[in-house]
Parts: structure tokens; sequence; C-alpha cells
């Protein structure tokens, strides 16, 4: 019961505070997490029936397998039929909990009451409580990870192991409009220091480089990509353990954003009361050149202008050849490890890690398969930046947080605190290291 009791206090914590999972100027309803290598882990667990086994997928189960989901039964249930005829005595009982805050509290009334569902899905905001919990069972012994992005792998891996299967994901970049561009003379940045010339001859020139929206962390995001990750992947399990501080990985990076959005003028007081869609209009509306731009922003900004011409960049380092996306690996798939139905659920499993779920799972959340071997549409713009998360060159902060709750609502608050003149990049970094520290402390 301790357990349990010490988990309910974490889903308490997390429901109560704003996730930071996402780029700045859209919503995402499937997004989610990172952590270390399970290459070979399905050689290391195949035979251990205890955390998965051989499922046979030719023999049809039975009874009802209780699937808690966060896409709701709109997508779900034209993914979810395939197996249904395969398996005509299954009964599936989709609970159907929006992410982000209503599923997190829904897991956590699940599992403490002992009623967790069979299959659930693992996220960045419960990825940790699931791990830590010992909730999912392990599925390394699944085919499908074969073609599945590495970085998807390590995203819900621990010592080898595999308690997700996320089959999607998202990234973020900079939008750029051709049409502004090429009026001011510019040809599209490649580099550092191409891009921070652009801005000010956008400036310059009279033009607005940028449009963002209330949430002012993007830039900075890319920059702990481009100057720290880079050169030091494991940088935030190092300051997860108490080896590094955030000072350490996130000075420099602070001081970049200030330095080319502050001082610069890029960035000022007047974004703090800009919403997302307000700043999809101005970008639309080609009254900005730049603006932050995810893979579910073409769809918004298309309509408000079918005529748009833009593209995508990846946010520079300062090192010629660096560069990186900001994003995440989808949720995740996971098997409760006291699941009521465990044939039902491995087999269930399996099912949708096949290429017909897939496709399926594709076209009714529009996602970004990590899945090699799969084709699906994909908008022009955004292949500009597939290149990046194919190759595992996108990182989100809040992912590998251990405290991504509290460190990410500190970091909306005091991004803006900055704008405004109340907080220094000192102050920035002290404040991180000092919220971590004191919740490692309360555990």
């Amino acid at each position: 019961m301790k357990k349990k009791t010490r988990l309910l206090a974490l889903f308490c914590a997390l429901a109560m505070a704003a996730s930071v999972t996402a780029c700045s100027s859209a919503e995402t309803s499937s997004e989610a997490a990172s952590t270390p290598d399970a290459s070979s882990a399905a050689d290391d667990t195949a035979s251990t029936a205890e955390e998965g086994g051989d499922a046979d997928d030719t023999t049809p189960v039975s009874g009802t397998i209780t699937f808690l989901s966060w896409n709701n039964e709109t997508a779900m249930d034209p993914v979810l039929q395939g197996f249904r005829d395969a398996n005509p005595d299954v009964t599936i009982d989709l609970i159907y909990a929006p992410p982000i805050q209503d599923y997190v509290e829904k897991f956590q009334i699940l599992y403490s009451t002992g009623e967790l569902t069979d299959v659930f899905v693992t996220a960045a905001e419960n990825k940790a409580a699931v791990l830590d919990n010992e909730i999912a069972l392990d599925i390394s012994y699944l085919d499908a990870f074969d073609r599945l992005s590495q970085k998807n792998i390590d995203t819900y891996s621990r010592d080898g192991k595999v308690y997700a299967f996320a089959p999607d994901g998202w990234y973020c970049g900079v939008f750029y409009n051709k049409r502004i561009l090429e009026e001011n003379g510019i040809e599209v940045p490649t580099n550092y220091e191409e891009f921070n010339q652009s801005m000010q001859t956008l400036k310059a020139n009279g033009v607005q480089p940028w449009v963002f929206s209330n949430t002012l962390y993007d830039p900075i995001q890319g920059y702990v990509a481009t100057e720290t990750i880079n050169y030091d992947p494991e940088y935030d399990e190092k300051v997860n353990n108490g080896e590094l501080t955030y000072a350490d990985g996130w000075t420099k990076p602070m001081q970049l954003w200030k330095e080319n959005y502050l001082d610069a003028g890029m960035i000022n007081e007047d974004a703090l009361g800009l919403t997302g869609d307000q700043a999809n209009e101005v970008f639309a509306f080609e009254e900005a050149a730049y603006m932050v731009g995810a893979t579910w922003s073409p769809s918004a900004l298309e309509e408000l202008n079918p005529d748009l011409e833009y593209g995508m960049l990846p946010w520079f380092g300062t090192e010629d050849g660096v560069a990186w996306m900001t994003g995440a690996a989808g949720v995740g798939w996971s098997i409760n490890k006291d699941a009521k139905n465990m044939d039902g659920a491995k087999a269930l499993l399996e099912y949708l890690t096949t290429d017909e779920a897939l496709t399926i799972f594709q076209q009714e959340t529009a996602g970004i398969l990590a899945v090699d071997g799969i084709d699906f549409p994909l908008d022009p713009v955004l292949e500009e930046g597939y290149q990046y998360f194919l190759d595992g060159k996108y990182y989100l902060p809040a992912t590998a947080w251990k405290y991504s709750d509290a460190l990410g609502n500190n970091m909306t608050i005091n991004t803006q605190e900055i704008v405004a003149g109340n907080m220094t990049i000192e102050e920035f970094v002290q404040d991180m290291d000092d919220t971590r520290i004191e919740l490692d402390a309360e555990q």
C-alpha cells in the first residue's frame, strides 16, 4: 500500500500542474516522452514468460480486454475492428480519458484502486510512475521493435527492457515565410549565423521577424538541444542523479536566447498576451516571417491561408552542422503486469503493432509514424524536418526531467518574468536547481 500511496501523491501533483510537452503555438492530443538503450532487450527477455514471452497471434482469444486510451472511440474503433474480426469472442472495453490531466487522473484512480485496465497508455506524464512502480509488462519480445525508431524505443525503456510501444511522435521547428524572405533578399538560412543575420535584416527593413505566443521558451529548448544534448546525450540523467546541475547545461542556452531574441528585440512584452491561435493568424496572414511550427500546425495555417508559401527549419546550433528539432516520441501502449486478461492483452498489443493497425491509426490520428516500411501522407512542409525525426535529432526537456510538472510550470512563468524584466538568467537556472533539490528532499 505504501507504493500506491506514494503514487497517489505523485499523480495529485501532476494533475495540479500544467504539462510542458509540446511547442507553444498549438495543442496536441497524442504526444509524449525519453530513457536507455533497448536494442538487445528481445534477446534477453523473449524466453521469459512472465515478462512477455511469445504471443500466439494465430489462436483467437476470448473474454473482455479492458483498454484505457487517450485517443477517443472515433479514432480507436476503426483501429480495433480488425482485431475484433479475428477474435469474435473478444469484447474490448475501451475507456477514454482525454489527455493530459483527465487521463493522468483516471490512470491514478484505476491503479490506486487495483482496477487498472489490461492495456493502457504510458506518456511523459505518467512514465516515471509506470517504470518506478513496475506497473507495465516488459514487451521487448515484440517483433515490431525491429522496425521502430531507436529513440521511440529508448523513450519507454529501462535497463534493457521496453515497457510501451510508441508508434509515432512529433517534431517542432521554425516555419519561415518564403515570400517575405525573398522580398527582403534573404536566402533560406542554413546555419546559426545566417539565421541570426536574417532576423536582423528583417528588423532593419521594418519587417516583423517573429511572432510568438505567450509561451516563449521554444528557442531555449532548441538551444539546450544544440548546445548541451548534442554533446552530452546523458545530460538530463546526470542532472536527475545529482551529478550535474541545470546551471551547467542551461546557462549558455539561456544566454543565447536573451542575446538573439530579447536583446535583439525579437521578443517583447507584446507576446505575453498572444494565444497560439492568434500567433497562427499573424503568420498565416503574412505579418511575420518566422514562427514556431509543429507537425500539427500546417492544417490550421493552410485553413487560414490556402495560398501560404512557407517552409520548415530546425533550430541551428552555434557550431556549423549542428541542428535539432524539438519534439518527442508519442505516447505508448503498455500491458498491465497484473492484467486480468493477459492472453487477450498480449494478442491485442501484437495486433496494434501490425502494418494494418498502424496504417489505420495514422489515418485516424494524423500522427508522424516512426515505424520503418509504412508509407503515409506527410505535408510537404513537414518533409523538410522529417529526416531529423527519423535520425533522432529531436529533444524536449520535459520528457527527460524527473519533475516535468513543476519544472515545466516554472519555465513557462519564469521566461515571462525575464521578458517583463523581473528575473535574471542566473535566477532562472538557480530556480530550476532549487526546485529539483527541494522535490528530491520530499521523496
